[in-house]
């Protein structure tokens, strides 16, 4: 932008700085690479949990909440490829867990692969308010999620746990029906709570907890429909809390080349959402104003 300095909002890899680190040399982009299978978990209602092999350095760096990787079948041509938040991860051997529902063609082409998968990441910018989720530290904070957002929620819960936050965890088993993610988090001290959060009884617990236990930071894994509940119910609360939600939008290519992931905001600017860091509220508002 022709400035002294970089004060982009990418999140993760950014090319230029990569460019330049490089000795003023291109960097080779990012390569689907065929992986193995391990274990093929069937959990809930059309949900299923892979467990992949990976190389150690590409465990490592999908260690970090909103982590996400681009998965298809290693048959399937390069449009199937179809981007999935990282779960889990095993850096000790490896190991990497996806877990996704059959919904439309993509992941039913995913569920009838019986071959190997090809991926390709690693990718950051799942989740908006990334930087105060990683700061927050010696705090209570709350964790909400439903349904098949129950899967990028484990990272979350790891991440806050180690900066020694005390958490509360409210799941909702939603059209999975299942609450899949327990056996991840068992060990980490988390008090899980099993709730229906679109109910009005769910949102009054979340204002309850607002109100009593001075969060710090409210992380909402679910539908726009979930994040904008949470909002309000943040604001009915009268409180002033972080918010860290899923990113929801439609990813493409990843790399905030092919413009496929843009969007506009209320006040009409336009973002690639594969790669820039939002205020949550600003997402929020631009839905609803556009629903």
């Amino acid at each position: 932008q022709e400035k002294e300095l970089c004060e982009c909002r990418w999140e993760g890899i950014c090319v230029y700085q990569e460019y330049i680190m490089n000795g003023y040399k291109k960097r080779d982009k990012r390569e689907n690479v065929d992986i193995e299978i391990k274990e093929i978990i069937n959990i809930g209602k059309d949900c299923v949990v892979l467990k992949l092999k990976v190389n150690k350095e590409l465990a490592r760096q999908l260690m970090e909440p909103g982590a996400y990787i681009f998965i298809r079948s290693s048959e399937s041509p390069n449009y199937f490829d179809t981007p999935m938040s990282v779960m889990d991860v095993d850096s000790t051997y490896g190991y990497i867990y996806i877990a996704y529902q059959t919904l439309g063609a993509k992941t039913k082409k995913l569920k009838s692969n019986k071959g190997t998968f090809s991926i390709r990441g690693p990718y950051w910018n799942g989740l908006y308010g990334m930087k105060k989720l990683k700061q927050v530290s010696n705090q209570n904070c709350l964790v909400i999620a439903r349904g098949i957002g129950q899967a990028p929620a484990i990272l979350v819960i790891k991440k806050l746990v180690e900066n020694k936050n005390e958490v509360t965890f409210i799941v909702d088993k939603g059209s999975v029906e299942s609450v899949f993610v327990k056996k991840y988090i068992d060990k980490l001290g988390v008090n899980i709570i099993e709730k229906n959060v679109q109910s009005e009884e769910g949102m009054n617990l979340v204002e309850d907890i607002l109100k009593k236990d001075d969060i710090k930071l409210v992380y909402s894994g679910g539908s726009d429909v979930l994040h904008s509940s949470v909002i309000k119910t943040i604001d009915k609360a009268k409180k002033d809390p972080y918010i860290v939600i899923t990113n929801n939008n439609e990813i493409c290519c990843g790399e905030g080349i092919c413009g496929g992931c843009t969007i506009r905001l209320a006040d009409g600017t336009r973002a690639k959402t594969c790669k820039t860091q939002l205020d949550p509220r600003k997402v929020i508002e631009r839905r609803v104003i556009n629903d």
